[in-house]
């Protein structure tokens, strides 16, 4: 039987490392190293480096349905905001890049497993959006005139976007910019 303990710390290391370096950015030996096991101990758990990406991208998926449930019933207003500060937490003191940004950087060197399952996480994140706008414009929150699948996608581009540049320049500034301009072009005066 497979110790969870263990494997939840390697999934945990990887993650820190990939949202750092990226995918291509680490390797095993950077993990052994880094929580003090036997690279064989991550082989145990993780036979390729592709059952560990995909993992990582699993974990996503599963945070971000825990989050979703965890919002409950506020305004849609809320709820966009909630989203651009969760997104905005994972820069990490912009140290990191968001998941979905880390997959667009590395997604041709991927393994196709991990790109399947990007593309599922991604699509995942792309259908709540969508609904919170179509419920926000029901409601009168949002804008009327609001195409709601590309204001979604419009969201994640300019979320990540705002992680990878105050990344670049050290500055969360540009992040809470971003909410503030996303709340600023979808909620209605």
């Amino acid at each position: 039987m497979k110790n969870r303990p263990t494997q939840s710390l390697i999934v945990k290391t990887a993650e820190q490392l990939i949202l750092s370096y990226g995918y291509q950015g680490f390797s095993y030996n950077d993990i052994a190293s880094l929580i003090n096991i036997r690279k064989a101990s991550i082989h145990y758990h993780f036979p390729k480096k592709e059952d560990l990406g995909i993992a990582f991208i699993e974990k996503y998926s599963r945070l971000f349905s825990l989050w979703v449930k965890r919002l409950g019933p506020i305004p849609y207003r809320d709820k966009l905001i909630a989203f651009c500060r969760m997104y905005g937490s994972l820069s990490n003191e912009c140290t990191r890049i968001c998941p979905i940004g880390m997959v667009a950087a590395d997604y041709h060197s991927m393994p196709k497993g991990i790109q399947d399952r990007s593309q599922q996480l991604i699509t995942q994140v792309e259908e709540w959006l969508t609904d919170l706008v179509d419920n926000g414009k029901n409601a009168g929150e949002f804008r009327q005139n609001l195409n709601s699948t590309d204001t979604a996608r419009h969201m994640i581009y300019v979320m990540s976007g705002s992680l990878k540049m105050a990344r670049i320049y050290k500055e969360p500034e540009r992040i809470r910019r971003a909410e503030k301009d996303l709340v600023y072009h979808i909620c209605a005066d």
